[in-house]
């Protein structure tokens, strides 16, 4: 016995454990055999006196507290009296109680006894696939126990995910301190644990698969005795998800050309007791390679044990890799499907998968349906929120650095103030006179070219631009639209039409042509010309239809298309294009508007261009619901002439009022200013991340409005999804929030607040950095 476990630690121990036995009566003859030594210590006691024998374990220290000892050995209580399985009883000490505790050279042990189980260690054979059915059954009758038991309010114990595994302080030790580990091998591992987090973070911890489990179901564990079998040792027994405990069941096995017929013996023997989904045995695969990489770290920190002898250092690390490098390859053989272009509400977001969901996920689905839509497959539930950062119900904090609502920060207190205020005198409908509407009204036309000089007000950036279309129809005597082919703006019925991002079935209608986004992989060095030509091409094809054209619609930044910018001026060309043609041009601004590309107000000024119709919203009450659309007086004089318009809460004083608050923050604090510097901070440290990632191809955008395409390892030209979602959820692991656009849905999107500082774009980078 070498190490730590030499002869005196373990003669030390003994000397503990000895002291301690009059404490369960047995007789001072008795004798103290060492059975294991890992980090607990298993000694068995024989009394012969009382003919009677049990068994002692002593903890390691400052692992865990008396309370999470107790927690363990309730569990087991209650496995044994409704009958679950069969485990070891914990023998309680002459005064009832169940820890004993004893000084070793100043260092506290606790101790507790347990019954004596007949039986052996089952043997690693093909008798060992049998066993294993008989297992299967018997995790599943932990689970369900698991499920149903209601936890004692003092029950406390150790939770088993990817953040205590493989976080900042990873219970087991650093895998990368592993014996024999190079450069190369790290990087495998490295990969594997992106794709761990990434999947994990998807299967997500819901009460169906997550829960109280024994965590260390190794044959080291169980008990075989003819056809019984028992279980021991739940001192590693946690909260994880349930298909765990078959990864810890082939633990130090995974190399075994068995493994293939014991996972189908165990998941025949848990379907004989419980179902599992499709979804759950899918991924008993990435669990086997978690807990192989749990270990790894483990043999690394513990190379004094048998253990970790045993497992041989070196050769088990090397082991780790071998089917990591399995494991990464068979993944990759999943991710490269047909890439598939992806509808803007389905980007990173929640898909109700068959099986239970939380409480609050449940609630949110059975109010809204299908019409839910929510971020992350495991939603996050917000309570509060404060300038960048929101807080989670969890009490975890992230950094919103997408949300382009609440464009000062969340609850800003200027907004706040002004909205209290309103509230509290006047809120009404717009037939009445109210000075502060008016007041918004021209501090808004001040951002604005002099010939828009009307402006109508709305709730939502959909009814703006469903008025802008229709404004559009009436002064061109034109139904066709020419939008590009991954844009989004808005839901109502006719702005869905010029909507493909969010058309799932059926084509779009004869009079919307969609062309493809600015992209230089499209249009090469002359974005200009190539999508002025697309412009003119649409036009004809509305005219070959019988269609003539009403206006071209854009969004000035092109953001659910992947965030186009440059070069500055390229729309002047297509605007130009289709006002000869009769049409005008509407300039959606919702996304872009409002100081956030830096340089200029709005995204039209970028290009030098002065727009027909403007369309705007989300950002222009910091949350507070309003929108609008500027326009030249003719326009809506026209309009009104024949249809009228009138929208009740559109422009109400408490919207102006927070409105009114929105642009005058932006001057006075200079925000125009700050998001062009910190924009540019942004951008040039991002281009600089893209020359030494494997897996960013390009970075675009003005101000704080950018978007990073994100390729495949080592063909970046490439878009790659997958990554893309493993990247957004490992940034949401780090407490940061991103979103996704174009085509693919391979470019992240980045909208941080227009408040943004250094220390917050710091924050940013160094987990983006992490993750590419």
């Amino acid at each position: 016995m070498a190490g730590l476990y030499n002869s005196l630690f373990v003669q030390g121990l003994t000397r503990g454990v000895k002291s301690l036995l009059p404490l369960w009566g047995v007789s001072d003859k008795a004798t103290i055999s060492l059975l294991t030594v890992s980090e607990n210590a298993t000694f068995l006691i024989k009394d012969e006196q009382r003919d009677n024998q049990f068994i002692i374990r002593v903890h390691r220290p400052d692992y865990h507290s008396k309370n999470e000892i107790l927690s363990e050995l309730m569990w087991i209580q209650s496995l044994r009296q409704q009958q679950v399985l069969n485990t070891p009883e914990p023998l309680a000490m002459e005064d009832g109680s169940l820890v004993a505790e004893f000084d070793d050279d100043g260092t506290a042990r606790y101790v507790v006894a347990f019954e004596f189980l007949p039986g052996q260690q089952p043997s690693e054979d093909e008798s060992l696939i049998e066993g294993f059915e008989l297992l299967g059954a018997t995790s599943a009758k932990l689970h369900l126990h698991a499920k149903q038991w209601g936890l004692p309010d003092t029950f406390q114990r150790k939770k088993w995910n990817f953040d205590s595994a493989f976080g900042r302080q990873p219970l087991w030790g650093d895998w990368r301190e592993a014996l024999g580990l190079d450069e190369q091998g790290k990087n495998v591992l490295e990969r594997l644990c992106e794709v761990l987090e990434s999947k994990l973070a998807d299967y997500g911890e819901g009460p169906e698969r997550f829960g109280l489990v024994h965590a260390d179901l190794r044959l080291a564990n169980l008990l075989a005795d003819g056809h019984d079998l028992g279980v021991i040792d739940f001192d590693d027994c946690g909260f994880s998800w349930f298909m765990y405990d078959f990864a810890s069941a082939v633990s130090f096995l995974e190399l075994s050309p068995l493994l293939p017929e014991l996972e189908r013996a165990w998941i025949r023997g848990y379907k004989s007791v419980s179902p599992l989904s499709d979804e759950d045995e899918a991924m008993i695969s990435t669990f086997v390679m978690f807990r192989r990489l749990l270990l790894t770290a483990w043999v690394a920190s513990h190379p004094e044990t048998e253990t970790a002898a045993e497992a041989g250092f070196d050769k088990y690390t090397a082991g780790t890799i071998e089917l990591a490098k399995r494991y990464l390859d068979e993944h990759e053989e999943q991710e490269k499907l047909p890439l598939n272009e992806k509808r803007i509400l389905d980007m990173n977001a929640f898909e109700a998968k068959p099986g239970k969901h939380n409480k609050n996920v449940e609630r949110r689905l059975d109010n809204l349906g299908a019409a839910s839509v929510l971020f992350y497959q495991n939603p996050i539930e917000m309570v509060s929120a404060q300038g960048a950062w929101m807080h989670a119900a969890d009490g975890k904090r992230y950094l919103d650095f997408y949300n382009n609502v609440p464009c000062l920060g969340h609850c800003h207190p200027r907004v706040v103030a002004a909205v209290s205020k309103q509230i509290a005198t006047l809120n009404v409908h717009t037939r009445y006179l109210v000075s502060v509407v008016d007041d918004y009204l021209e501090s808004l036309k001040a951002t604005l070219p002099d010939s828009l000089s009307n402006v109508v007000m709305t709730c939502s950036g959909s009814e703006a631009n469903d008025l802008a279309m229709r404004l559009a129809e009436n002064a061109s005597g034109g139904t066709g639209f020419i939008v590009t082919e991954d844009a989004y703006h808005g839901n109502t019925s006719l702005v869905t039409t010029v909507s493909p991002s969010i058309i799932k079935q059926g084509s779009l209608p004869d009079n919307v042509v969609a062309i493809p986004a600015p992209s230089s992989a499209i249009y090469g060095d002359d974005i200009a010309g190539g999508f002025a030509a697309k412009v003119a091409e649409a036009v004809e094809t509305l005219e070959q239809r019988g269609i003539k054209v009403a206006a071209l619609l854009v969004d000035t930044i092109f953001s659910s298309d992947g965030i186009y910018s440059e070069p500055r001026g390229f729309l002047k060309q297509a605007v130009n294009v289709v006002r000869d043609a009769g049409g005008v041009f509407i300039a959606d601004e919702v996304q872009p508007g409002f100081a956030r590309m830096g340089e200029t107000f709005w995204g039209f000024d970028f290009h030098g261009l002065t727009p027909d119709i403007v369309t705007m919203g989300k950002p222009m009450g910091n949350g507070f619901p309003m929108a609008a659309v500027a326009t030249r007086p003719d326009y809506l004089e026209s309009f009104c002439a024949d249809v009228g318009y009138f929208n009740t809460f559109g422009g109400n004083p408490v919207a102006a009022a927070a409105g009114q608050a929105v642009l005058d923050t932006i001057q006075q604090d200079n925000l125009q200013e700050n998001a062009r510097k910190m924009g540019a901070y942004l951008k040039q440290q991002l281009q600089f991340m893209a020359k030494q990632s494997s897996f960013i191809a390009d970075v675009r955008g003005q101000g704080l409005f950018l978007g990073i395409d994100i390729g495949e390892r080592d063909n970046k030209h490439i878009p790659d999804p997958g990554k893309t979602r493993q990247i957004i959820n490992g940034l949401k692991h780090a407490g940061v929030l991103i979103g996704a656009a174009g085509k693919y849905g391979a470019t992240l999107k980045l909208r941080p607040l227009l408040t943004l500082t250094r220390y917050e774009a710091d924050f940013f980078l160094d987990a983006l950095s992490k993750q590419v």
